[in-house]
């Protein structure tokens, strides 16, 4: 009976922690993570506020823990497109359409993970997030001169430029409204602008990636 009982307070306790961590994401979806403050995050995780504090011992540790968590599945998804047997460039172009289309759904979100200020300890989360947006982007331009498809260049180099390019064209001051491009033609343009920078043929829409970009958006 005692087993039974310690597995029941276990089930408890991962159910409390995972309430809390949604109730998190959704109010940095809705407002950024300054809108995550611990009573609005207990308030709708249904918890008592001290029952969250047994958990997260402060806001930090929970900010960063849901930043993890949203910006491992955004990059995992990513990798798993980069390590396909798709040829390069139909691989770094569903990454870009991915990527982008995936923040285009989620304006707040992506400006949240992107370029909202934060404090330091979630900035240096960030700074994790875009070495590896960066590190995925380089693998795809490594194996587009492998395969010959592009003339080489610096990989990594072009892999940060498009890293730093991206969020900047998505989110923040410099982004289009959301009146201003339709959500197609702000991803071609983007499409456009990478494959032109690494000296690619420009074919918006490609056939290979097009076929499997809306599945991939709407995991």
């Amino acid at each position: 009976m005692a087993y039974r009982q310690t597995e029941n307070v276990a089930q408890r306790l991962a159910e409390n922690r995972q309430k809390i961590l949604t109730a998190a994401r959704e109010l940095v979806a809705s407002g950024g993570f300054a809108k995550a403050q611990i009573t609005a995050v207990a308030k709708n995780a249904g918890l008592a506020t001290g029952t969250l504090y047994r958990y997260f011992p402060s806001k930090d540790d929970l900010c960063r823990q849901v930043f993890r968590e949203v910006s491992a599945r955004e990059m995992n998804l990513l990798a798993g497109i980069a390590a396909s047997n798709r040829p390069a460039l139909d691989r770094f172009e569903l990454i870009l359409r991915t990527f982008s289309g995936r923040a285009l759904q989620n304006r707040r979100l992506a400006y949240a993970l992107l370029v909202e200020p934060l404090d330091l300890a979630l900035a240096e989360e960030r700074t994790r997030f875009r070495k590896t947006h960066a590190a995925i982007f380089t693998r795809v331009i490594e194996d587009a001169i492998a395969e010959d498809a592009i003339r080489p260049c610096d990989a990594k180099f072009a892999a940060a430029c498009f890293a730093g390019a991206i969020p900047t064209a998505l989110t923040g001051p410099l982004a289009p409204h959301a009146g201003d491009m339709s959500r197609d033609q702000v991803l071609d343009e983007i499409v456009r602008f990478c494959f032109g920078a690494i000296g690619a043929p420009v074919h918006t829409q490609r056939k290979t990636a097009s076929a499997v970009t809306s599945k991939e958006l709407r995991a």
